[in-house]
């Protein structure tokens, strides 16, 4: 069957892409990226649109969408026909001549393809796979095509808006405003994913092409050499990559990603807002200092310019302090908090800024060494911003600014008693925010206007104690970015430096690369779950892998992020810990099986499925031995718990059977979006990698 595309659009498809093509163009021509320079953008928008595409349609196959039947998998072996099984309609046409026509269309490396029905449409769209991951996961080949049994031909899907009608036809979205919503989001993702790769062309110019250097020493920075690290969240320039809107900035404009974003700029000026102490709720570990005095020992200045700023009938001392990200400050707080400027609620500094680079989620910035009147480690800062990336406007909430020290008390105390040696919490020691009295506030005006001000203040990793001379601590999802040295995943780079140590072959080295980045990364973390019913969100982007700058070596992980955390106050209390969370926070666990979709999604199927596929995918070594290597680590783990003898033999079974079972609960971000959810999970069956059954199911060629 032959295909067909459409051809009466022009080069630009959606508002989106039209609306940054001048800025694209711009920046194209300023860094001499094509001749003539809109080429450049172009070309990078057929990329963009078909890796989310991918992602939309890869979504579906895994996400199980109410409205849509299940998707038909026919296998594609030279020794047989394919064939399609007694389907209803629409699928029950596709047979003999025509299913082969459409496989004689697919790539030669396709080793499946999937047929995802439409009856309402009378039509199906079709996949072509060339390999299945972990936890189901597939790698798509070629174009994404529509049939039905009355065209003569497959139409190709050109991009990911044209998935929207069809869909929306089948009940897919929960109502129509949903599914423009959501024609809205893919069709921004492409055009800021293609503004992305401007930049990650941009940024591999400045790495220098120098094989002596380790790959851990390859991103040049401009702030310190102690926080290098943030530098090489800037690699990471795909967006969410289980999502189909994983690259928009809802609220941002394409000249704000320019200005703001981590792959285009290095930094952004860090601004400051005082509130008035009534109206402000500041929060601390017991014993620390506050956000506000963190901040005067950070920044030199800074008290001076408080004192500037604030009426001059009021003491400085009335007023705490919070870090403004510079959309916030010109934004938000003009208008938001108009009446609480009037009244002296609220005071911007504005003869105050300071240099910082921001990390790949936009909101939390490393601050750049300067004139200091402290000597503690520069903190991180998690901001509030205006902006929506996947799901929700990232905003800082009180449960966040109340919580994020609580739970750090906590922490530190279970680490004292544990002495982990390779597990690392970043601690969130401070925060405050506007809260108008009244509270708690949990939803409403009240809530907004504490949300919408806030700053948080966070151990910055190289002054933890697991980060030692000759470490450096790099975001896991970065690992899984291209490097601009090479031009492939940076764990490539590291498993040829590991292997070039350990004298061995890649695929050894790959395979024993594996074992020991399990080794950091399961042990205690399932410990953590078990013995004390915390589940980390240790995906990808919260985990930082403390690496041997020299060989390479994974040599501990660091978790940030701990508003994401599960905790289970039961298994908690057991060992006279407590914690009382802000009311209606989503850190309390309801069950066990709240801590098993955290950690068990978190750490598995995102942060350890994505890491796994990629190096088999690039070094070819076999993924079911990588996925053998991370079991025995599990097993290890719970033989250690065991051996503890302080928790239940019951427990320990039930937290295993919950890891290892053959099927394992996917959190199906697509089937959340389509749905219009944001923090009510939506789930699927996907096979587990860990049990022997689900590794089975993993298909790649030989």
């Amino acid at each position: 069957m032959t295909e067909t595309n459409r051809s009466d659009r022009g080069p630009l498809v959606t508002a989106a892409e039209r609306a940054a093509f001048g800025v694209a163009t711009r920046y194209a021509r300023t860094n001499d990226l094509a001749t003539p320079a809109e080429r450049a953008y172009l070309e990078a928008l057929e990329e963009s649109r078909r890796e989310i595409l991918h992602r939309f349609v890869r979504g579906l196959l895994r996400g199980d969408p109410i409205g849509l039947p299940d998707v038909r998998f026919v296998p594609l072996e030279s020794s047989a026909a394919p064939v399609l099984p007694d389907e209803p309609a629409p699928l029950s046409a596709l047979e003999g001549d025509r299913l082969e026509s459409i496989v004689a269309s697919l790539p030669e490396e396709c080793r499946h393809v999937a047929f995802i029905p439409l009856p309402a449409s009378g039509s199906a769209l079709c996949a072509g796979i060339a390999a299945t991951h972990g936890y189901d996961r597939v790698r798509l080949t070629g174009p994404v095509s529509r049939w039905s049994p009355t065209a003569t031909a497959l139409e190709r899907v050109s991009h990911p808006v044209d998935l929207v009608p069809p869909l929306e036809c089948e009940g897919a979205f929960s109502d129509a405003a949903q599914a423009e919503r959501i024609r809205a989001e893919v069709a921004e993702s492409v055009a800021n994913l293609a503004l992305a790769r401007l930049g990650a062309a941009v940024q591999a110019r400045g790495v220098p092409d120098d094989g002596s250097k380790s790959p851990l020493e390859a991103i040049p920075t401009r702030i310190s050499a102690a926080a290098a690290a943030a530098s090489f969240e800037r690699i990471v320039t795909g967006g969410h990559p289980f999502h189909p809107s994983g690259k928009i900035r809802r609220g941002m404009t394409p000249s704000d990603g320019l200005a703001y974003a981590p792959e285009f700029t290095d930094r952004i000026d860090l601004r400051f807002v005082a509130i008035d102490r009534a109206y402000a709720l500041e929060t601390r570990t017991p014993g620390s200092d506050s956000m506000t005095g963190r901040l005067f020992g950070a920044f030199d200045g800074l008290e001076d310019a408080l004192e500037r700023a604030v009426p001059a009938t009021r003491d400085p001392s009335e007023y705490a302090v919070v870090p403004v990200h510079p959309l916030q400050y010109h934004r938000t707080v003009p208008d938001r908090y108009a009446r609480q400027r009037a009244d002296g609620r609220v005071v911007p500094i504005p003869e105050y800024a300071r240099p910082a680079t921001p990390q790949l989620n936009l909101r939390t910035v490393v601050p750049y060494e300067t004139d200091r009147t402290g000597d503690d480690p520069l903190p991180h800062c998690k901001l509030a911003i205006p902006v929506q990336t996947t799901n929700v406007v990232r905003t800082l909430s009180p449960q966040a600014v109340a919580n994020g020290p609580r739970v750090t008390a906590v922490l530190r105390a279970i680490e004292r008693r544990e002495s982990f040696e390779r597990l690392g919490l970043l601690a969130e020691p401070a925060a405050t925010c506007y809260y108008p009295s009244g509270g708690p506030h949990t939803s409403g005006a009240a809530f907004d206007d504490a949300r919408h001000l806030s700053g948080l203040v966070r151990t910055p990793p190289e002054a933890h104690p697991l980060v030692t001379a000759g470490t450096i601590p790099i975001a896991a999802s970065s690992l899984v970015a291209d490097s601009p040295a090479s031009g492939r995943p940076l764990v490539c780079d590291l498993i040829d430096r590991y292997g070039a140590n350990a004298a061995t072959g890649t695929a050894r080295a790959a395979l024993e690369f594996v074992a020991d980045y399990a080794r950091v990364v399961v042990p205690e973390q399932l410990r953590l779950l078990c013995a004390y019913g915390i589940a980390l969100e240790s995906h990808l982007q919260n985990s930082l892998i403390v690496f041997d700058v020299d060989d390479a070596r994974p040599v501990a992980t660091l978790v940030r992020d701990l508003g994401g955390i599960r905790v289970h106050r039961g298994r908690l209390a057991e060992h006279g810990v407590s914690l009382e969370p802000y009311p209606e926070s989503d850190l309390d666990a309801d069950g066990s099986d709240a801590l098993y979709r955290k950690l068990y999604y978190a750490l598995f199927q995102n942060h350890l499925a994505e890491l796994v596929a990629t190096i088999g995918h690039e070094s070819g070594v076999d993924e079911r031995a990588c996925w053998r290597l991370i079991r025995e680590q599990c097993d290890r783990a719970f033989e250690r718990i065991r051996a503890d003898a302080d928790v239940l033999e019951s427990r320990i079974r039930r937290d295993e059977r919950a890891l290892f079972g053959e099927r394992a609960v996917h959190k199906a971000l697509t089937a959340m979006r389509l749905r219009g959810k944001r923090h009510e999970y939506v789930t699927s069956d996907v096979s587990n990698p860990l049990s022997p059954a689900g590794r089975n199911r993993i298909d790649v060629p030989e």
